[in-house]
């Protein structure tokens, strides 16, 4: 088909003749994201015309149809007159080395920078943003005989003319102009597309090249839709997402302003704040956490995230999402660690789950029941004021913190075996199979 030469792959480059406003420079009209290509290109507001926005194509091109769309008018709409004209350069210098085969950046290298530029098409514009410059005696060639896709309906059409054999016919350069604009609007150009295919004096070699880098480009672009069909099917709502990492949220926690971040969030952004000498606050309102205003977890949250992801078959123990297929044998996430009877009190869970493959697995047959402390029988609850760092042994069983360094510490430990002795089942477990666990 007739190719869009602004595509990044094309190697087009973009310039421009004024300072460009910060975040709308000329490259995103080429550019490589979607993202930055939709924000267009726009001039510092104390800039006037005129503009000129130079293209430089990485071969000859035979011109089909340029599509500009500007910035939308001010309160000088239908007051005033944009002047938009397109131009276009064909150095002969450059045309006689790529019939001789050279490489095109060689031949855009030892070209004049002052090249000749023919207006090829001019119009005036009170109201209208959108315009398309036809070429009404373009006839696509092998391989591109398809025809490029119809302009925007609301767009003004607007002939292009020849000024001569290579005008529109072996284009190495085009120039938007805007001379002229009113005073109160946006000066710039919000989307670029020109559409066009190989000149006739491009080689075969370099003809079959575009065709590869063309063919290569729809087949990225296909796999992407097809990507973007299977997330609709599984799309996740908006609540389960972290509002500032836009990933699905491990363990929710609930702020004073009322946002939910996952726990990991939170504690890069206290980090961040720390190292500025800020006490810890919410990232949203910037108020400090108090003792009676702090973030807490969200286990009702927490719960409906776990029901959904398990039920999709999608979920890591890291929390993030998997593929489709990893549905036949799902995983709960890193902070469901504990099961009851294969279901644990917060959220959905397997009765035995591969930890890692230093560790063991938990069955029901020694899987505690009780969130408690196997020692000082202190509750392990987040929701509990005393509660502290919790570590599972071997057994199923748990310990806190201050237990764990007790066996260590007491005289009587099994600590210069490298064990820890479990005071309710009596087992002892290795060092390096003690797993933190989180409720």
């Amino acid at each position: 088909m007739v190719v869009n030469l602004c595509q990044p792959h094309f190697s087009t480059t973009a310039h421009c003749n004024k300072l460009c406003a910060d975040g709308y420079d000329v490259t995103n009209i080429v550019s490589a994201d979607p993202s930055l290509r939709k924000q267009g290109f726009k001039l510092e507001y104390f800039l006037r015309p005129p503009l000129h926005v130079t293209l430089k194509f990485g071969f000859p091109v035979e011109l089909c149809r340029v599509d500009v769309e500007l910035w939308p008018w001010g309160m000088d709409r239908g007051q005033a007159c944009k002047r938009l004209e397109i131009s276009t350069s064909s150095d002969t210098s450059a045309l006689s080395k790529a019939q001789d085969g050279l490489p095109q950046t060689d031949v855009q290298s030892q070209s004049s920078s002052q090249s000749e530029f023919k207006q090829v098409a001019r119009c005036e514009l009170t109201e209208e943003t959108q315009v398309s410059f036809s070429h009404s005696n373009f006839r696509p060639r092998a391989p591109f005989l398809s025809a490029p896709p119809p302009p925007p309906a609301s767009s003004r059409q607007v002939k292009l003319w020849s000024r001569g054999l290579h005008s529109l016919s072996a284009v190495t350069q085009l120039r938007v102009t805007v001379p002229c604009g009113g005073a109160a609007s946006s000066l710039g150009l919000k989307a670029l597309a020109v559409w066009g295919q190989p000149a006739r004096c491009c080689p075969a070699e370099e003809v079959e090249r575009i065709q590869r880098t063309q063919e290569a480009n729809e087949r990225r672009v296909e796999q992407s839709e097809r990507n973007h069909l299977i997330t609709k099917q599984f799309s996740i709502p908006e609540e389960f997402l972290d509002p500032l990492t836009q990933e699905v949220m491990a363990l929710p926690m609930l702020l004073p302003s009322g946002m939910s971040v996952d726990a990991s969030t939170l504690e890069e952004y206290q980090k961040r704040e720390a190292a500025w000498g800020r006490p810890p606050n919410d990232p949203f309102t910037g108020v400090p956490f108090t003792a009676t205003c702090q973030a807490l977890p969200n286990p009702q949250l927490k719960s409906r995230i776990d029901h959904f992801l398990l039920q999709k078959g999608m979920v890591r123990r890291d929390g993030t999402l998997g593929g489709q297929d990893q549905g036949q044998n799902p995983q709960a996430s890193r902070l469901v660690t504990s099961s009851v009877q294969g279901r644990s009190q917060t959220s959905p869970s397997f009765t035995k789950t591969s930890i890692n493959n230093n560790s063991t697995h938990s069955t029901d047959e020694n899987t505690d029941t009780s969130q408690v402390c196997s020692d000082c029988s202190r509750s392990v609850s987040v929701y509990s004021t005393s509660s502290s760092s919790i570590y599972r042994l071997g057994c199923g069983h748990l310990l806190c913190r201050a237990c764990v360094q007790k066996d260590s510490k007491s005289p009587n430990s099994t600590n210069k075996s490298g064990c820890i002795f479990c005071p309710t089942c009596l087992s002892r477990t290795p060092r390096n199979n003690i797993l933190r666990v989180h409720y």
